[in-house]
This record gives C-alpha cells, structure tokens and sequence, in this order.
C-alpha cells in the first residue's frame, strides 16, 4: 500500500477528513493514512470520539453529519476527504427517516461544507451500478449520494465496489452466517448474477492511490478483486474455508423479500443492513474497466483468501467489528437522550425553492389540522402553533435568517408545550433543497418531545408522519 501518488512519486502530506471513520472501511484506513497524512476521523459517536487514540497523526472528532455548521468548522483546513457515510444504523431514539433519505441530506450538508472550506476532492466508497434499470433502493441510494455530494462544485471520486471481504464487514458476516446455520441453502435466480467481490485491503489501496489526485481520478470507478464470482459462488466458497458441507438448492422463483426475511432470522448482522445487502443481489452487473482498476489488479487477492484473513484462527469466526464495543454505550446515550429525528422528501413545485416550501408548509398546516391546530407567521417569519380553541402554544418556532438561504431555510424548535427544554442538541425544523431543485427534504433534528415517550409514539409521532405524507401528496399535485 505504498503507493498514494503511484509509484516512485513523493507524497505530500496532506490534511484529510475521514466522515464515517469508525465504520469497518474507515477503522482500518485511518491508521494506514495517518501513516503518510494528518488525518482528522469525524464520528458522530460521542463514545468513539472520546477514547483514547494511540495513533501518531490521528484525530478523532465527534461531529453531527446532520448539522451543516458543526460540518464547516470540522473540515475547516481540509485538504481532501474520504466519504464512507450510511445511514443504516440509527442515530437517534426514534427515526421517522428511510435510510435513502436521511443519506441525501448527509451527503448535501457535506457537499456544502467541502465545498465552503474549499476542499480539493471527495473520495466516496459507493457501489457498481447494473446496466440495466433494476436498480435495487439501495444502489439507487449510493447513485444519489454521488450525485449529491458532487453538486456543489467539489470533484468527487467514486469508487463503486460490490462485497466488501474484511474484519467487521456486514456483507461477510451474512454469508458465514448463511452457511453456517443453515444445512440447506435455497438459492433466487438473482444469486446466479455475476459480481466482482474485493478485498478491504484491496478497497484501501485503491483509495490511497486516487487521494489527492482530483486531476487523474475525477469521476466514477467500478473496482473489483481478482476474480468474478456469483453470489452461489461465494456462499460455496465459504462452505469450504468454514470445511463445512452444504446443499444448494437452485430455485426458479424466491422473492426478495423472502430472502431478506429469511436473512433476517438467521444472520445477528443489523437487520436493515441484512434487507438492503439481500435486495442489492447483482443484477446485470458488469464492471468498466479503467486505470484505477487495473492499478490494483495484479496484487488483488480473491474472495476464498480474503474471507479467511477476515476470520478470527481460535474461533473460526468473523473477526470482530470494530464498533461493537462502543455500540452499546450509544445506544444507551441514545435512550437517555430521546431525541426524535424526521425527515420526508417532497416534490418541489417548478420555479420554488425552499424558503417558499417552509412559508407553504406552515401556512397550510393551520387549514391541514382545523378544527384542531392555527398556525401564526410574524414579519419575522417566526412560527407559533396553537390550540385553535384554548390559549395554549404547542410550538414555537424561531427562524434563523444568519444560517438561511433560499435553498435552505433553518427554524429553532424554541418552545411550546409539546417540546422538552433539557434536551441535548439543537432542536430544529429545516427546509433544504437539492439536486438542482429536483427536491426538497423536510427535516426534523434533535426533537426532545415533552410528552411521556411511548405516549408520544402513540400520538404526536403518529400525527407527524400523517401530516408529512398528506403534504408530501399536496406538493407533488401541484409539481404536476
């Protein structure tokens, strides 16, 4: 992995941001990295952050993805980053978000923040796209973030990957897991689709080389390990480097969504990361060859080699994931916090931006709830919520002009009954638009709601998500 700028060029020392870096790909770069750069590891675990770090050249930072301003100070003095954000796991106590969604509005505060500190590249670890329309949710979610995270005028170098084989990877761990429980493996058509599984050490490589070279490596990248291998492929080869004996069983129709149940029930991987690897099986997929690919191709291992390097010699199993020992303490940080996050994509109408959804959506509010609800806007576009009959403000709301524009409009949760004023974070409602007006999220973060938790589950939570869609459904009759 010697090489950064291929081979026999110096490298310069540069300043890099890894966003997601207590991720598996971003554990095992971090280190490798600081070797050669100064290296600053953004989490949003505050767990994570606060440990103690051994590495020379390495920081870890405690910063939140979803907040465009903690995202600014964070990358000021970046050079380059390295973008290995998801938004399978959850990041709040309850989230009323897919994961598609919440990824847009991570890769567009991110894009902004790249973009406003002036960094010259964006590495971004996505995914190899079919030929075809099939796109799978979550393919079609990495496509989206390529698209997002390049939409600011940053260059961004995608390199899509299919399996990802290494210590902590979810991919991995649902195929030994496969294996290893079930004696009989019934097999859809799809896992017969051809795929180019890499290695991590592999991925890392390929990182290494195009960092900092904006000029060579702009754009997207299909890279692969050493071999072309279908899905059945792969499960056999871990039947054999686990020395177990399996039955295939090829069947002509299985849904998906069977599959991934089935998944589910036998694999202890994260169950919406297990659904969104089954749903990805390779459709169609045929890798482009190009420059970085065949940069790592003569020292790239196969799939059977980098599985075994990936289990732990006493045990057998997948070594261990390099987040589970401060899982837990987020989760438990999580429940103490109970904060709420909500974010809902809409249609924008042509020719509106942002701010004239935010002034729509409260305007319309009052008539969407009457009798119940009225809504009251001020010069200053504060917003208050009341009940229509009793002199009770549910909610207020505070605009915040210096952090606005007509593509963004931010309001502070600020008071009302209904919000809890001890909550940690920055309550906030946001309008943000992007994709060149295509649409517009509509986005609560850090929500500490006042009601009792499991009443609040059972009723305002509820009315949210009814009001969001029916607004959802208003704007997208008036798009049309």
């Amino acid at each position: 992995m010697s090489e950064i700028n291929g081979p026999g060029a110096p490298a310069p020392r540069l300043r890099v941001a890894i966003a997601g870096a207590s991720g598996f790909i971003g554990t095992a770069l971090a280190p490798l990295l600081a070797a050669r750069h100064e290296v600053l590891a953004l989490t949003r675990s505050p767990a994570r952050a606060a440990a103690p770090c051994s590495v020379p050249g390495l920081t870890w930072r405690h910063c939140d993805l979803f907040s465009t301003p903690d995202l600014q100070a964070s990358l000021a003095g970046i050079d380059v980053a390295v973008y290995l954000v998801h938004s399978l796991a959850p990041s709040s106590r309850l989230t009323q978000a897919s994961p598609r969604d919440m990824d847009l509005v991570l890769a567009d505060n991110f894009a902004r923040a790249a973009a406003a500190n002036g960094l010259r590249q964006i590495v971004f670890v996505s995914g190899v796209m079919p030929r075809s329309f099939r796109f799978s949710p979550l393919l079609w979610s990495r496509r989206e973030v390529e698209m997002v995270l390049g939409s600011h005028g940053t260059p961004v170098t995608a390199l899509r990957a299919s399996l990802v084989v290494g210590p902590g990877g979810t991919g991995p761990k649902l195929l030994l897991d496969l294996v290893r429980r079930l004696p009989v493996l019934a097999l859809p058509p799809s896992a017969r689709s051809l795929t180019r599984p890499i290695a991590l050490g592999d991925l890392i490589r390929a990182i290494l080389r195009c960092l900092g070279r904006p000029e060579r490596y702009t754009g997207a990248f299909d890279i692969g390990g050493a071999e072309e291998l279908s899905y059945e492929d792969m499960l056999r080869q871990t039947a054999r480097v686990l020395g177990l004996r399996r039955v295939f069983l090829r069947v002509p129709l299985l849904p998906n969504t069977l599959a991934a149940l089935t998944a589910r029930v036998v694999s202890d991987a994260p169950a919406p990361m297990v659904g969104a690897i089954v749903e990805s099986l390779p459709q169609d997929t045929v890798m482009r060859d190009n420059p970085l690919q065949q940069a790592i191709a003569p020292d790239a291992i196969g799939f059977a080699d980098a599985l075994g390097a990936s289990l732990d010699p006493a045990t057998g199993r997948l070594k261990r994931n390099p987040r589970e020992h401060i899982r837990d303490r987020d989760t438990d940080l999580m429940r103490e916090q109970s904060l709420v996050r909500s974010i809902q994509r809409v249609i924008l109408p042509p020719g509106e931006d942002a701010a004239w959804v935010a002034g729509n959506y409260f305007r319309w509010l009052g008539q969407c709830c009457w009798p119940l609800v009225r809504t009251r806007i001020d010069d200053a576009h504060n917003v208050e919520v009341w009940v229509r009959t009793l002199p009770l403000k549910l909610l207020a709301l505070t605009h915040e002009p210096t952090v606005s524009t007509p593509d963004r409009q931010v309001y502070a949760i600020s008071g009302g009954l209904l919000a809890r004023r001890s909550g940690a974070g920055r309550p906030r409602f946001e309008f943000q638009t992007l994709l060149d007006g295509r649409y517009t999220m509509t986005a609560i973060h850090d929500y500490a709601p006042a009601l009792p938790w499991y009443v609040y589950i059972l009723t305002q939570a509820v009315g949210h998500i009814l009001v969001m869609r029916r607004y959802q459904r208003r704007l997208a009759r008036l798009a049309r």
